[in-house]
């Protein structure tokens, strides 16, 4: 990474500095580039393996043959794609370049609206890319590496909602088997697919295990957990999607409740003009996962004699919508959650955060 990072990043009110704008659209087998001026010329494009070796040549040859004297000088910009980005960013901010990764969703609304794209190639994706990192300069936050735990914490995470997926996806046929099929063939699915049920599980044992020890290991990791999970309704599968979504609350900081609320979908937007005025209502354009575990958190609490439960009583008898009480009961876990965070305390109804 560059060594004056923190002094690179701009107010979101300022157009980041650059040259030139590297726009790159890539998959698993390789990516399309487009470098523009910023007064939006294309100056070089083409096509490069998604290889180490091959992405170094690159670099090389993207300094040679555009005669740039710094790598300085130009802002790289992708869309999230996932793993498929690994080789390229570990290879560009090993060289000091700068770079940024956007929401696809971002792009295509900001430069195509409600209408959509009309024509769609690997290379017209990359020329966008650039173009939007141009017109969008002051949309534009620098891309850095997660800790190497956290990437250990995302990566193990995800393995483990796999592995309960692929269980979930064996078991349900097989409840629903002995409801509805004879006992022959009941007993015959369980007895097929029973040393595999029984590798799942222990393989989803190993992968809670390694969970549990890599945060404990990380002391601010653990404390953080700790903090997340003594807010009634959150439990550890939602205090680590909280820490990877919010990149051990760097991506959001401590004082960024509300913003992370409305990245999480549970604030409804209004939408008013002139005299048309809508109800207000949440948007789709959510990080999905935070948002279900968020659900599963508040419906978890309904019944129970906690604050938010008894929140839940006393808004329905007042007439209330069921989903309407619960986005309210996920935005009011999400402050706390940032509050003890904040405030690098346990949660204590008393106290009165929110």
């Amino acid at each position: 990474m560059p060594r004056n990072f923190h002094t690179i990043l701009k107010s979101k009110y300022k157009s980041m500095e650059f040259k030139f704008i590297l726009g790159i659209d890539i998959s698993k087998e390789n990516f399309n580039y487009c470098l523009r001026s910023a007064s939006f010329d294309i100056i070089w494009e083409g096509a490069v393996d998604n290889h180490p070796d091959a992405i170094f040549n690159f670099i090389s040859e993207l300094m040679e043959q555009t005669e740039i004297s710094a790598i300085e000088d130009i802002i790289l910009i992708m869309e999230h794609t996932g793993i498929y980005v690994q080789h390229l960013a570990n290879c560009w901010l090993s060289k000091s370049g700068r770079m940024c990764i956007v929401a696809a969703t971002k792009v295509s609304l900001l430069l195509d609206g409600l209408i959509g794209q009309g024509e769609k190639t690997d290379a017209i994706d990359a020329r966008r890319l650039a173009e939007y990192g141009i017109r969008y300069s002051d949309k534009l936050e620098l891309w850095q590496a997660k800790d190497h735990t956290l990437e250990q914490l995302q990566s193990i995470h995800r393995q483990r909602s796999r592995l309960k997926q692929v269980i979930h996806i064996l078991h349900v046929p097989y409840k629903e088997s002995i409801t509805f099929d004879s006992v022959e063939i009941s007993a015959n699915m369980e007895d097929n697919q029973l040393e595999s049920m029984k590798a799942l599980k222990n393989d989803l044992k190993k992968v809670e295990k390694q969970l549990e020890d890599l945060i404990k290991n990380d002391s601010v990791l653990n404390s953080l957990f700790k903090r997340i999970t003594s807010v009634d309704g959150v439990g550890p599968v939602t205090a680590r999607e909280i820490i990877i979504a919010t990149d051990a609350f760097k991506k959001f900081t401590p004082h960024q409740a509300k913003s992370f609320a409305r990245y999480a979908g549970v604030v409804p937007l209004k939408k008013e003009s002139g005299k048309m005025k809508r109800k207000a209502r949440t948007s789709k354009m959510t990080n999905r996962k935070i948002k279900t575990v968020m659900t599963m958190g508040a419906t978890s609490l309904i019944g129970t004699l906690s604050d938010l439960g008894l929140f839940y009583d006393r808004k329905i008898n007042e007439g209330k919508a069921h989903f309407s009480v619960i986005n309210a009961m996920r935005n009011k876990m999400i402050l706390r959650i940032f509050a003890v965070v904040r405030n690098q305390v346990m949660y204590d109804k008393n106290l009165n955060f929110i």
